[in-house]
């Protein structure tokens, strides 16, 4: 079901789509709460409730550890993370359904599309490739290369200047309340949230406050050919 949610009346036609890439694009949920789990039971002889770890997905790295532990705990637990997460990545991660005939859809309709995400460009370009998705993206926009992170609008404006697109021009998409806090700073035309997050789904609507609900992602083919047919 698309839940919808217009808060400008101005009519803009919708050019670019603004993703963001883990629990959005590809399903790297297991990888993400493996890594975790992994990372807790070596540096910490702990093991984590599932609920506690998915509370930060969409935070850089960094960012997410320093909810855990003291600060001089964090690199080492980022160390063994990422030493986990490069060595399973590919074995681990997964499609979602209807993604990539989505993203060949809207190319298809000349629709810009970007990835602004939390993991830094090398792995998120290698993400992309593994799903065979990287033709579809014109930009990738990662935490390595940006000041701040989400849900500050930094990601967002630096992925609208790669795609040479106004925010009112462009849909933001995730899976987290951090993206769509983002694409709403930014001054995105709207933001639409996956059902299939991991996320609590209140919390998810009480602070990502989006725009459309995508049960599934060719939900969002819908939702741009309604918008941009409406004049």
């Amino acid at each position: 079901m698309i839940r919808y949610k217009i808060y400008k009346e101005k009519f803009v036609k919708i050019r670019g789509i603004l993703f963001d890439l883990d629990g959005t694009l590809i399903d790297t949920i297991d990888l993400i709460i493996q890594a975790f789990e992994h990372s807790f039971a070596v540096c910490l002889n702990k093991k984590m409730p599932r609920a506690e770890l998915v509370k930060y997905f969409g935070l850089p790295l960094r960012s997410a550890m320093e909810n855990y532990v003291d600060k001089n705990q964090v690199e080492t637990l980022c160390a063994v993370y990422r030493e986990f997460n490069l060595k399973y990545h590919d074995e681990l991660i997964k499609p979602f359904p209807g993604v990539k005939e989505t993203l060949s859809v809207l190319q298809q309709r000349g629709i810009k599309m970007a990835v602004v995400t939390s993991k830094k460009v090398p792995m998120a370009k290698r993400g992309l490739q593994c799903m065979g998705l990287e033709t579809y993206i014109e930009a990738v926009i990662g935490c390595d290369i940006c000041q701040h992170h989400k849900p500050h609008p930094e990601p967002m404006e630096k992925a609208l200047s790669a795609l040479k697109l106004k925010a009112e021009e462009c849909l933001c998409i995730g899976d987290s309340p951090f993206d769509l806090q983002s694409g709403q700073a930014a001054g995105c035309y709207g933001t639409a949230a996956v059902s299939y997050t991991s996320f609590d789904w209140q919390e998810m609507l009480d602070e990502g406050n989006p725009t459309y609900i995508l049960k599934e992602m060719p939900d969002l083919i819908k939702i741009i050919d309604d918008l941009n047919n409406k004049h």
